[in-house]
C-alpha cells in the first residue's frame, strides 16, 4: 500500500450483548421489579446460582474483550478481530442460557404484571446495548486510520494514593485513562480503615478520584468499573454502590463488574477498585497545552 493509500475499512463484529452482564443484581431487581421481602431472598438465592453457573464464560469472554479493546486502542484492528470474534464464540449459548433461566426460575418467582416489568427492563436493556454498539462501531474506522491511533502518546500518571514502586497509578493513552486498582493506602502507603470494609472502600474511590484528576479526567468519564473485594459476600454489593454513589455520578453511570477474590497484593487490605475512563480532552497529564 503507498504512503497516500487510504487504509482498509473493517466491518464491526458483533460481540455479545447484556447476556455478559446478565440478570439485574438483587439491589436493582428489587427496585425495578418491587420485589417484597420473600421474593428477594428468593431471587437472590437463584440470582447467586445463576450467575455462579455461569461466571468462568462471562469471566473468559471479558478477558477476551479487554484484550480486544487493549489491540483496537493500539491501532491492531486485525488482532483486535481476532479476539472479538473469539469472545463471541465463547459467549455463545449465554443469551439463550439465560432465557432459559428465566421462564424456567425466574417467572415462577414473579406475579404477571413483575413479569411485563422485567420484559420492559430487558427490552430497555437490549436497545441501550444497541446503541452503545453504534457509538463503539465508529472505533474499528476511525477518522485518520491506524496511523493517528498508532501516534497517541502512552503517558504514565503519577498521584499520591501509595501505589506500589515503580508502578504508575495510570496510563493514559490519548483520551483513555487506565487506573490501575485503588486500595485503602494513604499518600505514604499506609493502610487506611484496618478491617474494616467500608473504611476502605471509601478511601479507595477516593484514591480513584485523586488518580483521575491526575490524569485530566473526571468521575463521570468513567466507563468501566472492576471492583475487587477479599471474602465477597453478595450482601456486600450495596455497600459498594453507595460508597460508589459518594464519588461517581448517577445519571449514565459506569458499566460494573464485583468480584471476589481471595485476597489482594498487601496483607489487610480488602477492596481494590480498578477503572477506565474516556476523558474529554486530549494528552497526558502533568504537561501544558500543546
Amino acid at each position: 500500500m503507498g504512503m497516500g493509500g487510504n487504509m482498509p475499512r473493517f466491518e464491526p463484529p458483533e460481540l455479545p450483548g447484556p447476556e455478559l452482564d446478565g440478570p439485574p443484581d438483587t439491589t436493582a431487581a428489587t427496585k425495578v421489579l418491587t420485589l417484597k421481602d420473600d421474593q428477594a431472598r428468593r431471587y437472590a438465592e437463584a440470582y447467586a446460582g445463576y450467575m455462579n453457573d455461569t461466571k468462568a464464560v462471562r469471566d473468559s469472554v471479558r478477558d477476551q474483550l479487554g484484550i480486544m479493546d487493549d489491540k483496537l486502542t493500539a491501532g491492531d484492528r486485525a488482532a483486535a478481530l481476532f479476539y472479538a470474534e473469539r469472545a463471541t464464540r465463547i459467549s455463545k449459548g449465554l443469551k439463550e442460557r439465560q432465557v432459559r433461566w428465566e421462564e424456567g426460575t425466574l417467572f415462577k418467582l414473579l406475579t404477571g404484571e413483575q413479569v411485563k416489568v422485567y420484559k420492559k427492563w430487558k427490552k430497555d436493556t437490549d436497545d441501550e446495548a444497541q446503541e452503545r454498539a453504534k457509538r463503539d462501531a465508529m472505533r474499528w474506522n476511525p477518522i485518520g486510520g491506524d496511523r493517528l491511533a498508532a501516534m497517541e502518546e502512552k503517558t504514565a500518571i503519577g498521584a499520591p494514593v501509595g501505589n506500589p514502586s515503580g508502578t504508575a497509578a495510570a496510563v493514559r493513552v490519548g483520551r483513555t485513562i487506565y487506573v490501575a486498582g485503588q486500595v485503602s493506602l494513604d499518600a505514604d502507603g499506609n493502610l487506611v480503615g484496618e478491617g474494616d470494609l467500608r473504611a476502605q472502600a471509601l478511601k479507595a474511590f477516593a484514591n480513584l478520584t485523586t488518580v483521575l484528576i491526575a490524569a485530566r479526567a473526571r468521575p463521570q468519564d468513567v466507563a468501566r468499573l472492576t471492583v475487587y473485594i477479599v471474602n465477597y459476600k453478595p450482601a456486600d454489593l450495596a455497600m459498594i454502590r453507595e460508597v460508589g454513589a459518594t464519588y461517581l455520578p448517577q445519571a449514565n453511570p459506569p458499566a460494573l463488574t464485583v468480584l471476589g477474590v481471595q485476597s489482594l497484593y498487601r496483607e489487610g487490605l480488602l477492596i481494590s477498585v480498578e477503572a477506565t475512563a474516556v476523558a474529554g480532552g486530549g494528552g497526558g497529564s502533568n504537561r501544558g497545552p500543546r
